[in-house]
């Protein structure tokens, strides 16, 4: 049996709003709206388990959630440092002084390029939105034509492209990157980032400890709620949904490498290029982690997943996921999610993966939980979030940490609008010693394009998504044989 999307009259019988007010629970297939249910039959109690057609899956779960959190072997939950608040409110937060992100020697900076130093400050803006002992999320904005000169760092990482058109060097390949765009950094590699828009360039820079702790990912998978199946019309995402409006979107472009002006050997930047080398020389097995992983990659080649059709390694929770059977049709009606990152690890799994995802309007998510931590970056929507027993309201900007074994469920709180995020997962526990080690700058600082500043009313997070969706009221979910 599947879900398939009619455009004709109900094939199945209307249940009576009366019998809605009762909490009456949609059967399999059977068409409704959210507006005729109560959000009390998702909740795990002995009334809903009774009438929730796959409880024997999710049953398996519980219990096998019980055993996992109680064995002293399996991988445990965090406490400590590690144990960081679960929401971020990014949009709410200040921008931060560059030394607060970039761990430099800025007195010296200061010492030969002070004019330099004021223009770049003008001309980028940083923030580190997600701040955890094994993984930061730094949101990094970059005005029209800014430059951001040469520079390395030790820790692992990503750029992300959320908007706007830029020149991205990494060593000695350079391209156009445009929204969508990931890009791949090794450690201590050299990035280079310079805007070609007439817009500020947004973009999310993650950076994580590497050759962390592989046994948390594919642990385990807890779908604990009750009655996933009964997802109500509004939340169906169109077949040929796409998260970003298409004008935003194009495919990287390989470009001449752009060439820097290498720094006189007795100047400051000439010792930071030579303290590079020494770094490098020290650490020589550890600057290619990822020789899998593609340098640079674009979400426009890859394709929304079929739930029906998951493969179990391709993502942390797939594989418990995938024993839904016929339940993973309900995903399919209201989820839109592809992998669009990842940095793999030879020989294992990996120590950082990105995905799109999106929910449909009104769905609803109900509770589960996972050995991996994880991460979701809201980009559009407004969802109610639950989240280790605390409810939250997620909007642009917005950050959730999902601590390992918390129980979250999410609800589409806006008719006509999905929620829209970048959601990941990371092996905690690696090597936490590369946000110790200074960054250098392998580039002079350079005077700054006239047209390198922010206007007063930038805003980072009013991203250029896709418009609402809307549903035709003929259009029916059923079940067909």
């Amino acid at each position: 049996m599947k879900l398939s999307i009619m455009t004709t009259a109900l094939t199945l019988a209307v249940v009576s709003t009366s019998l809605y007010a009762q909490q009456y629970i949609p059967k399999v297939g059977e068409v409704f709206s959210y507006k005729d249910i109560s959000q009390d039959i998702y909740v795990e109690k002995a009334e809903n388990k009774k009438n929730d057609p796959a409880n024997g899956i999710f049953e398996a779960m519980r219990e096998k959630r019980k055993v996992d959190v109680a064995n002293p072997n399996a991988p445990q939950s965090f406490s400590g440092t590690d144990l960081v608040q679960p929401e971020f409110n990014s949009s709410t937060s200040p921008w931060q002084p560059l030394e607060a992100v970039f761990s430099s020697d800025w007195d010296a900076i200061k010492a030969v390029s002070a004019t330099e130093l004021r223009q770049l400050r003008a001309a980028v803006k940083v923030k580190t939105v997600l701040d955890h002992p094994d993984f930061k999320i730094v949101e990094l904005a970059l005005a029209p034509g800014a430059l951001l000169p040469r520079f390395s760092d030790a820790a692992p990482g990503s750029f992300h492209v959320l908007e706007g058109a830029v020149e991205v060097t990494v060593d000695d390949d350079t391209i156009a990157g445009y929204t969508g765009t990931s890009v791949k950094l090794e450690s201590l590699s050299q990035r280079r980032i310079k805007v070609l828009s007439d817009k500020p360039a947004k973009i999310l820079w993650f950076r994580w400890a590497p050759e962390g702790d592989q046994t948390y990912l594919n642990y385990g998978y807890y779908l604990t709620g009750c009655n996933f199946h009964a997802q109500p019309l509004e939340a169906v995402m169109p077949a040929n949904f796409e998260q970003w409006d298409e004008s935003e979107r194009q495919r990287f472009t390989p470009l001449q490498h752009s060439s820097v002006t290498e720094p006189a050997k007795d100047s400051f930047y000439g010792h930071q290029v030579q303290q590079l080398a020494a770094m490098k020389g020290k650490a020589d097995s550890v600057l290619s982690r990822y020789p899998l992983t593609p340098l640079f990659s674009n979400e426009k080649d890859v394709q929304w997943l079929d739930f029906t059709k998951i493969d179990p390694k391709s993502f942390f929770w797939a594989k418990d996921a995938a024993k839904g059977g016929d339940l993973l049709a309900a995903w399919d009606k209201i989820v839109r999610m592809k992998g669009i990152f990842q940095a793999t690890v030879p020989e294992q799994l990996y120590d950082f993966n990105m995905s799109y995802i999106a929910n449909g309007p009104k769905g609803k998510y109900v509770t589960h939980s996972h050995a991996t931590p994880e991460f979701y970056y809201i980009l559009g929507g407004e969802t109610e979030w639950l989240l280790n027993g605390e409810t939250y309201t997620a909007v642009a900007g917005n950050v959730y940490f999902h601590s390992p074994y918390w129980d979250h469920e999410m609800l589409g709180l806006k008719e006509g609008t999905p929620k829209v995020a970048i959601t990941g997962s990371w092996s905690p526990h690696g090597d936490r010693s590369v946000f110790e080690t200074p960054m250098v700058f392998t580039e002079a600082l350079t005077t700054q394009a006239s047209s390198a500043v922010f206007s007063d009313g930038f805003n980072f997070h009013d991203f250029k998504l896709k418009p609402g969706l809307t549903f035709d009221s003929k259009e029916q979910v059923v079940m067909t044989n």
